[in-house]
């Protein structure tokens, strides 16, 4: 198991990330004390869940009730 500081996992970072993708556990040091594990995820490992229905969305009612350039063409009248 390797160390590194948080400044040059910030530079390196996709880098690191495939190494430990790749197996290698890698202890994150701020200021020389422990803080972090970047170690690759076990498999199997399920984060997001099968849909059990499909999206449903809503018809949602407008913000305003007249046309934006209206308002617009309002606003700048004195200025043409």
């Amino acid at each position: 198991m390797r160390t590194i500081a948080i400044a040059t996992l910030k530079a390196h970072l996709s880098a690191e990330v495939k190494k430990a993708s790749g197996g290698e556990q890698i202890v994150v040091v701020d200021h020389n004390h422990p803080v972090a594990l970047l170690a690759p995820l076990p498999t199997g490992l399920a984060l997001a869940r099968k849909a059990v229905s499909r999206y449903g969305f809503r018809d949602l009612a407008p913000l305003v009730s007249r046309d934006p350039l209206e308002n617009l063409d309002e606003e700048r009248a004195d200025r043409w």
